[in-house]
């Protein structure tokens, strides 16, 4: 896949706040992604990129409980996820549902890095999220197989909303609201 020619693909077909019909969606564009304030917890940051500052501005954003992250997070990330709440570690999909009882009680951020979960695997994870889970995919363009993983996983019928921002994808539980999905610049 050439990043380029994939980048402008996705320049073309995006959209920003004003595009949004979705009251949930419109919101957390306008407060989180378009965020420019000097949040404190950037200081805390050891790459201060423009990644791991999302990561601060989703957590911020949605205060969530419990983060869950895969063993191959990338230590910017799982540091910038540290700063707001502590998040917890897994291996493998049967260890993330072995915390199905924090997933499916508590609102919480689940990171899943396909290029090391089958995709196939996670129905069940799928199953114990609820309206305050998001599940956040790193990569998701960056490679074709990524992309069709990322494609397969917001095509499940548990998914409501999912958000293609170029790098990251975001994956919602909203029984309130209609399948929809949304490519969003940031």
């Amino acid at each position: 896949m050439n990043p380029l020619l994939s980048y402008l693909k996705f320049w073309w077909y995006s959209k920003n706040e004003h595009s949004v019909h979705s009251p949930f969606v419109f919101d957390l564009i306008t407060k989180c992604f378009f965020d420019r304030s000097n949040h404190s917890a950037y200081q805390q940051l050891s790459k201060n990129n423009a990644n791991s500052k999302f990561l601060v501005r989703l957590s911020a954003y949605f205060k969530f409980d419990n983060c869950f992250v895969s063993e191959t997070i990338q230590p910017e990330f799982e540091q910038a996820l540290n700063i707001k709440q502590q998040t917890v570690a897994y291996k493998t999909i049967e260890d993330l549902k072995n915390q199905g009882s924090k997933i499916s009680k508590t609102p919480c951020l689940i990171y899943l890095d396909l290029k090391v979960i089958d995709v196939h695997s996670i129905a069940d994870i799928l199953q114990i999220c609820h309206k305050d889970s998001l599940i956040l995919v790193p990569s998701i363009r960056g490679s074709n197989h990524s992309f069709n993983r990322w494609n397969q996983l917001k095509s499940q019928s548990e998914i409501s909303v999912s958000i293609d921002t170029f790098y990251w994808g975001l994956l919602f539980f909203r029984t309130e609201q209609p399948k929809e999905h949304f490519t969003i610049r940031r």
